[in-house]
């Protein structure tokens, strides 16, 4: 392996690596528990697997929950860490409870409506509301109940093609989704209907990922455009503005971004099998961005997924198409 870095103050170490059972399944995502010891993936083979330490300090699969008739390509802890939900191609989305004191999980609902595969699934900072989206074009706006029940509060149709992810302003009930049209949307309960109100054009093709900063002022996306765009919340005006773009750095499409919520700094994932890290290029200028690290040939394959961990400063997770998910720390050099 090989780093092309654009200074020299940085190095990538890789802490652990994990593969599939059934060599070369896909990984397509995964996610951190909120207390970032433990993790949840999904794969091509219809289950949700969930990963953590062993007293020497090894990462090693420890339950693996079955259920999903196809692929599950999406996985979201609740804020507190008691719910996982997996998105399925099945067209449903599955939730999981896990126990108080054990490190294993009971499947305690699922939720159907959606007439084709749902693609991403997302909850919002009080672990209340829940967010799916489809290949149907549409999105689902849940409400959990005390008894584990969840209720549907509104379908929204309003992007044109397929939507790839939905994703919960981190302060807010501010809801973000992106498209194969193009268009990333913003939606808002407004006197109980859930609408539109904001729609940012951009990319040049199908929008893969969002992640929010820290704040929920800025906003990042990437595509099969192999754009990475940064947005920024203009106050004033009450709307959403692109301040910057990164083009042509990737060689092929990036499928996946995570914004650090303890050092600022953005991770992706592309179809090159590289991870790239950005930041921000100065104090003095807070709206442009850098490029401080490429890992080439990070999986041997597409890297479908980058992750932050959400307690441990510059720890992160990825997962590719090898089948592998690796562990890696962020070091100074």
């Amino acid at each position: 392996m090989t780093d092309t870095t654009k200074n020299d103050k940085y190095n990538l170490k890789l802490i652990d690596s994990m593969q599939k059972e059934a060599p070369y399944d896909k990984v397509w995502n995964l996610a951190w528990h909120p207390n970032g010891e433990i993790l949840a993936t999904c794969a091509n083979d219809k289950y949700i697997q969930i990963w953590s330490k062993d007293t020497n300090g090894k990462w090693g699969l420890v339950q693996s929950l079955e259920g999903h008739e196809k692929t599950v390509r999406r996985v979201a802890w609740s804020p507190c860490g008691r719910f996982l939900a997996g998105a399925s191609f099945d067209a449903s989305t599955s939730i999981w409870e896990k126990s108080k004191d054990e490190l294993e999980f009971t499947h305690v609902s699922s939720l159907e409506g959606h007439t084709y595969e749902v693609k991403s699934v997302a909850w919002d900072s009080t672990g209340t509301l829940l967010a799916t989206c489809s290949r149907d074009k549409s999105i689902w706006i849940w409400q959990m109940e005390d008894d584990n029940d969840f209720e549907c509060l509104s379908i929204n149709s309003g992007h044109g093609q397929d939507i790839k992810c939905v994703l919960w302003h981190p302060n807010e009930e501010l809801l973000a989704s992106s498209s194969y049209d193009d268009t990333i949307k913003f939606w808002k309960d407004i006197d109980g209907d859930w609408e539109c109100i904001n729609t940012l054009t951009g990319h040049e093709s199908s929008i893969w990922d969002l992640a929010f900063n820290k704040d929920g002022d800025k906003l990042v996306s990437c595509g099969e455009d192999k754009l990475v765009l940064f947005w920024k919340f203009d106050k004033e005006n009450e709307k959403w503005i692109n301040i910057f773009k990164f083009k042509n750095e990737n060689s092929r499409p990036i499928y996946s971004i995570d914004w650090s919520s303890l050092t600022n700094t953005i991770v992706t994932g592309s179809a090159d099998d590289s991870i790239i890290f950005y930041e921000q290029e100065s104090d003095d200028t807070p709206d442009k961005y850098k490029i401080i690290l490429k890992k080439k040939n990070a999986h041997d394959s597409d890297v479908n997924c980058t992750k932050w961990n959400p307690k441990f400063k510059n720890i992160l997770a990825s997962c590719g198409d090898d089948g592998f998910i690796k562990i890696w720390e962020l070091q100074d050099k």
